[in-house]
C-alpha cells in the first residue's frame, strides 16, 4: 500500500495535446501512438489511485492574448502561440476527455511556463501533504517533464519518471531525453514496473 508520501504529478494531459482534434496533437501523434501513451496513463492513474496516492494535475494555460509569454516569445512558447493552443477556458485547455478523472484529483492552476513549480502552488501542496516522492508523467517528455524533474530534484524530492506514459514532438527527442537526461535527475520506470513494485513507492 502506498504511503501518503508519494504523489502522482501529471503534466498537461489536455485536449490540445491528447485529442485528435487538439491543436498540438499532430506534433505528438507519432509518440502517442507508438508508446500507447493514453492507455498507459490511464492504467497508471487508476493504479496510483487504488494505492491511495494523491493525483495532481498541472495543466498549462494562457490568456487569449498570450500575455504571459511576453512581447516576443520564442522556442516552444512561440509554437504554442502560433497554434493558438491552451487558451484558458477553451476545450483545448481542459483535461482530455480520454483521461480517467476523479473529483478527488488536485488541480494546480496558473502554470504558464515549462517548470510546473514556477509560479504555481505545486511545492506548497506537496509539502503540506508531507510528500517526499513524486511520480512524473505526461507532456512534453524533453521539455515540461524534464524541466519539472530537474526542479524537483533540486528541491530535494525523490523523483520517479514514467517512461511509457509521456510523449513529445518526435521519437528522437523522446529517446534522447528518456535515455540520457532522465536518469540524471530521476529514476525512470515503466508504469507496470512502478505499480508492481511497492519498494518504488
Amino acid at each position: 500500500m502506498a504511503t501518503p508520501k508519494t504523489a502522482l504529478v501529471l503534466m498537461e494531459l489536455q485536449n490540445d495535446f491528447l485529442a485528435p482534434e487538439g491543436k498540438a496533437y499532430p506534433l505528438l501523434k507519432t509518440v502517442l501512438e507508438e508508446n500507447n501513451v493514453v492507455s498507459n496513463l490511464n492504467a497508471l492513474i487508476r493504479g496510483a489511485r487504488e494505492l491511495g496516492m494523491p493525483i495532481i494535475h498541472t495543466p498549462i494555460e494562457f490568456s487569449e492574448d498570450y500575455r504571459e509569454m511576453g512581447a516576443d516569445p520564442y522556442g516552444i512558447l512561440k509554437v504554442v502561440k502560433t497554434l493558438g493552443a491552451f487558451q484558458r477556458g477553451t476545450w483545448g485547455a481542459q483535461i482530455a476527455d480520454s483521461i480517467d478523472r476523479h473529483p478527488s484529483d488536485i488541480m494546480i492552476e496558473n502554470k504558464s511556463g515549462i517548470d510546473a513549480f514556477c509560479g504555481t502552488r505545486l511545492d506548497q501542496v506537496l509539502r503540506a501533504k508531507g510528500i517526499t516522492t513524486i511520480v512524473l508523467a505526461g507532456q512534453l517528455t524533453h521539455l515540461c517533464i524534464e524541466s519539472t524533474m530537474r526542479s524537483a530534484y533540486d528541491k530535494g524530492y525523490r523523483v520517479l519518471s514514467v517512461t511509457d506514459a509521456t510523449a513529445t514532438i518526435g521519437m528522437e527527442q523522446y529517446r534522447m531525453s528518456v535515455e540520457h537526461n532522465w536518469p540524471m535527475f530521476s529514476l525512470p520506470v515503466s508504469h507496470k514496473a512502478f505499480l508492481g513494485q511497492s519498494a518504488l513507492i
